[in-house]
């Protein structure tokens, strides 16, 4: 069974994330806030509203972890990866400290006007670069979610852990992740199985 008719969604597999993630010019100040912020996305699982209201305050990236509010103001800690912690570290004391509004606002991620980061910009730039990627599915910033779960499930992490990453109340939503590590185990088992490689 192909992927997408599996998931909510289109989820991009690993080798196409990692391409997005090459995408922003991190020469720039907004390429190195766009690359923290996908990192960020992609490691942690996060909402798209959960990343966007981030304070610096709820980041400690000396032990790799974030506080973040979730839905119905549900609180949870989640880790946070240590490329996502790079490049986090890279924006927060090499970029923002020079935005206009560093000092009015403790929110992470500020745009260049100086104001926190609103939903529609990151939905804005996440598509295109994904497009330069050569990803050939519009991507979303939920996307990255979806990936962030596929391959935690995939490589054997227990859906328990990861429903409380996500924020689920009910393991249930995670029923169609847990599908693909059944059809992975049939590819593994026609592959590896004596009795199906057998003439």
């Amino acid at each position: 069974v192909r992927l997408p008719k599996l998931l909510p969604g289109f989820a991009p597999e690993h080798r196409q994330v990692k391409r997005i993630l090459r995408m922003p010019d991190t020469s720039t100040h907004e390429g190195i806030l766009h690359r923290a912020i996908m990192e960020l996305l992609y490691s942690s699982g996060l909402r798209i509203g959960e990343l966007v209201g981030l304070t610096l305050d709820d980041l400690d990236l000396d032990s790799g972890r974030a506080t973040v509010l979730g839905k119905w103001s549900k609180e949870r800690v989640v880790p946070v990866g240590a490329t996502a912690v790079r490049w986090l570290t890279t924006y927060i004391r090499g970029v923002r400290p020079f935005n206009p509004g560093h000092r009015n606002y403790r929110h992470v991620f500020l745009n260049r006007r100086g104001v926190p980061m609103d939903r529609r910009s990151v939905q804005d730039f996440v598509p295109k670069y994904a497009a330069a990627a050569g990803v050939p599915r519009r991507v979303t910033p939920h996307a990255f979610r979806r990936s962030c779960t596929t391959e935690l499930i995939r490589e054997g992490a227990n859906v328990y852990h990861v429903k409380d990453l996500l924020g689920h109340s009910d393991l249930r939503t995670l029923a169609p992740y847990t599908r693909l590590t059944i059809n992975d185990l049939k590819k593994t088992h026609a592959k590896c199985h004596p009795r199906e490689r057998a003439p």
